[in-house]
């Protein structure tokens, strides 16, 4: 009598080994004896190996081994597996899975568990003949995450007294709840309609934190979302000009409120500046709400002299004259901690941020975030164009950059000594242009550029860098789409790490405008890219 034919995956010498004189053993012990039912002895294949996905996982292993005696007693591998929210396995009645089965994998998805909870798996080989189970073999603890339906509140869409909620769709979702955090005030919202994705909730309480969260028909969550109202003008303190029709009173008050005084101004309104030096760090906001941003038309531009922490626009529109006036034109001596955009639009200036003249003028940080930047002049989102000047980081994130020649320039005899600059979340059309660069410099240093989730479409002529390279560079998920004209060289070709894209703007963008370029609506139709570029313009 022997032992032959091991079947399963690929296995060491060492088991076989193992087994044989396992079995062998047996075999002397009762070497006399008549032979009897058939026997056999089994092993796993392997440990158990975990792949998550969104919201869903499979438990996977290698097939078990096998070894029999006597022939046509050949033994066929299958899988005792159970899940359990007992860890020791002891209380059957949480085993959520106890079956047996001839597959090496098993899916579980948030159909079988409850999302966020604990489980824990373990399986052994079972033969088809005789008693030959293995050793169990065990996971760790474990979990599924709950489906997701909500996408991010956009920033413009959320006011004191109301919010848009955005939310994917999934075959079984029928309901939203929304009440605030304390449990009161509570709305149920039928959302079962294949069409609907947004719902727009008016009438809720200034400053206060809310959840929503929606549901299928078992009431099983798909999703939950946190958010907080904005406090009314009046709830923040801020100063309020909205009880005046005089476009002037902005420039007539900002020189004459405390340091770090933040500004409320109407909805719609628009604002005139002159020529205008800050001495002292401010914030201009336009009243909560849906409406149009109040609009500040810069005849000239803002100066900026001393030393001030913070500077800050949210949700308002900036305009000009793309022939001659700016943001900010700062010639005098100035050491500016942050200078920030949120929310806004820059647009028709000649530049957005220029640095100028002799003095040291200094910013530490300049953010644009969750903003447009369109038709910009010869002087770009920043130009440095004096050696006393300097801007250390930059941070241009969820934002979109439409028909700029530059987007970073530094004057030809002028040391660049940029830290870093983050570029995140961004989309950039028709920018650069003219065969012009994202970084322009040709003596000094650069540290680092960041380049993430962002999608570059078309354009007429568009460069990298010019003679200075920065010292690192780190780039992911991002894409330039097929029908852009960029440099060959070195330094002017694509950052190295941005993906060529095989589809041009028209089939990436919801309706590009190459004539016009302000014009185009970049919402993002192609649904590989959906996870790319300015949020605003994603589904």
């Amino acid at each position: 009598m022997r032992y032959k034919n091991f079947t399963g995956s690929v296995f060491s010498f060492g088991r076989m080994i193992l087994l044989f004189l396992s079995v062998a053993c047996l075999y002397a012990c009762n070497k006399d004896a008549v032979q009897g039912p058939p026997t056999s002895l089994t092993e796993m294949g392997s440990n158990i190996d975990i792949a998550h996905a969104d919201t869903s996982l499979v438990l996977s292993w290698s097939p078990g081994l096998a070894a029999w005696e006597g022939d046509n007693r050949r033994a066929e591998v299958s899988y005792e597996v159970q899940v359990s929210s007992d860890s020791t396995f002891n209380d059957a009645t949480q085993n959520v899975f106890d079956f047996v089965t001839d597959s090496t994998s098993l899916f579980l998805s948030d159909q079988e568990l409850t999302p966020l909870e604990p489980y824990f798996a373990r399986v052994r080989t079972v033969s088809s003949t005789g008693t030959g189970y293995s050793p169990w073999m065990r996971t760790s603890r474990f979990q599924v995450r709950p489906i997701e339906l909500f996408t991010p509140i956009k920033v413009w869409k959320l006011s004191h007294e109301a919010v848009v909620l955005n939310f994917g769709r999934h075959g079984e979702l029928t309901k939203m709840v929304v009440e605030k955090a304390d449990g009161t005030d509570s709305q149920e919202f039928n959302v079962s309609p294949d069409d609907l994705i947004s719902l727009q909730l008016d009438g809720l309480t200034s400053n206060t934190n809310y959840v929503a969260r929606l549901f299928r028909h078992d009431d099983r969550s798909l999703g939950e979302l946190t958010f907080t109202t904005k406090p009314t003008v009046e709830e923040a303190g801020y100063i309020d000009l909205r009880g005046s029709s005089d476009p002037q009173i902005l420039q007539n008050t900002l020189n004459t409120v405390p340091d770090g005084s933040v500004i409320a101004l109407k909805r719609g309104m628009t604002y005139t500046m002159g020529g205008f030096t800050l001495d002292r760090g401010v914030t201009l906001v336009s009243e909560p709400g849906f409406g149009p941003q109040a609009r500040i038309e810069m005849s000239s531009s803002f100066n900026v002299e001393g030393t001030i922490n913070l500077i800050k626009f949210e949700d308002v529109h900036f305009t000009g004259d793309i022939g001659g006036s700016y943001v900010f034109n700062i010639s005098r001596v100035a050491a500016i901690n942050k200078i920030e955009f949120e929310a806004c639009r820059m647009s028709e200036l000649r530049g957005v941020m220029r640095l100028q003249s002799e003095g040291a003028k200094t910013v530490n940080e300049y953010v644009i975030n969750n903003s447009i930047v369109q038709n910009i002049g010869n002087y770009n989102a920043l130009t440095i164009d004096h050696n006393d000047a300097s801007v250390r980081d930059i941070r241009w994130t969820n934002s979109t950059f439409i028909n700029l020649q530059y987007l970073l320039r530094h004057g030809g005899s002028v040391n660049a000594s940029l830290n870093s600059m983050l570029i995140e979340n961004t989309t950039l059309y028709h920018s650069p242009s003219d065969n012009r660069h994202i970084i322009d410099a040709s003596r000094g240093e650069i540290g680092s550029l960041t380049v993430r989730n962002t999608l570059i479409g078309y354009t007429s002529g568009g460069r990298s860098f010019n003679r200075v390279m920065p010292n690192s560079i780190t780039v992911s998920n991002s894409y330039a789409t097929s029908d852009i004209t960029w440099g060959s060289n070195t330094q002017q070709r694509m950052i190295e790490g941005v993906i060529a894209y095989g589809r041009t703007s028209e089939q990436v963008f919801a309706n590009p405008d190459k004539t016009n370029y302000a014009n185009s609506d970049l919402t993002i139709i192609d649904a590989a890219l959906f996870t790319v570029g300015d949020p605003r313009w994603r589904p």
